[in-house]
């Protein structure tokens, strides 16, 4: 089945687009307002071999990808995006919008959770200004505190204001050995002192993606600790401009990804445009600014539930919450 969706600035000015593109034998799958500006978008398809059989589709399945048209456009996904992602979920055919989603993301996006018990390589989490590094720095903590893994916490960031007094609290609360490296240089030495069984987390300043300084500095901090590049990016920004930085941080090297403040972002498309651009593993999102139980993993149908959306309450455990709040 191909499958392509449409825009015009009304509905006989869309469908005019999908005729003169697929032809009279187009099955017309969604059509939904886009925007303020009164556009109307209209996904269509057309079968491969049998133009007819795209109508006798079950019409579960046609509904479930009609579902899943309105709820990206909600997003703000990219339509090249959103073409690929009905047309996995199409492929599939299933019936629940919830099993179309997540097969069309696990068909369009890499997932590799966090495992805190096993994780080998240092984690370096880098990113814009202000999109939840030191949180999920902690957060990261925290999981190793409860898979029963000592961690140990590197701030490069210590001369942001309040910074390394924030850090310290959250140290010393989840029982992770703080350190600090101004540099590469400095970088490197702490690893190497670290005990190979220890989770090892880098906490690295803002950085700009667009900026040429900002990508060498970091690359000098992952070639030094030989750490994974972990982006931490915030919903609710730009889907292009998303798209663009996580690119750009892509240059560094395979990229995981935390996506964060998806408790306070009600559109997501930045977050998928960024991670699919960006070749990003999805890893872990950030629901809550609760240190505990505010980072879950991430698979393909957890991912589909929050873009319908249903929405994700955080379980937090008072392992962690009991002394986080005592250090307040």
């Amino acid at each position: 089945m191909r499958l392509k969706s449409f825009t015009g600035a009304s509905l006989p000015e869309a469908m005019k687009a999908v005729r003169d593109h697929f032809g009279p034998d187009a099955v017309i799958l969604s059509t939904i307002e886009d925007g303020p500006g009164g556009q109307v978008r209209v996904t269509a398809a057309l079968e491969n071999d049998a133009p007819e059989s795209a109508a006798e589709a079950a019409p579960g399945a046609l509904a479930a990808v009609d579902t899943l048209a309105a709820a990206l456009s909600f997003h703000r996904v990219p339509q090249g995006l959103t073409d690929r992602m009905l047309a996995a979920a199409a492929t599939i055919g299933a019936e629940d919008a919830v099993l179309g989603l997540a097969g069309a993301l696990d068909a369009e996006f890499g997932f590799k959770p966090f495992a805190a018990e096993t994780e080998t390589r240092p984690l370096l989490l880098l990113g814009p200004p202000g999109g939840g590094k030191t949180s999920s720095a902690a957060k990261l903590c925290a999981l190793a505190k409860l898979a029963g893994r000592e961690a140990t916490l590197i701030t490069m960031d210590g001369a942001k204001a309040g910074g390394r007094d924030q850090i310290s609290i959250f140290a010393g609360a989840l029982d992770a050995r703080l350190l600090e490296a101004a540099d590469a240089e400095a970088l490197a030495r702490c690893v190497a002192a670290v005990d190979k069984a220890r989770l090892v987390i880098v906490d690295t300043p803002g950085a700009n993606a667009f900026v040429e300084q900002d990508l060498k500095g970091l690359k000098a901090a992952l070639e030094a600790s030989g750490a994974q590049p972990v982006l931490v990016l915030p919903a609710g920004g730009d889907a292009l401009e998303s798209a663009e930085a996580a690119q750009a941080f892509a240059e560094l090297g395979q990229l995981r990804i935390i996506a964060t403040k998806l408790d306070a972002a009600r559109r997501l498309g930045g977050v998928l445009a960024g991670a699919f651009l960006g070749g990003c593993l999805f890893s872990a999102a950030g629901i809550a600014p609760q240190i505990a139980g505010g980072l879950v993993p991430i698979n393909p149908v957890w991912l589909a539930r929050l873009l319908l959306p249903e929405g994700v309450v955080p379980i937090e455990n008072p392992k962690i919450t009991e002394p986080l709040r005592a250090a307040r």
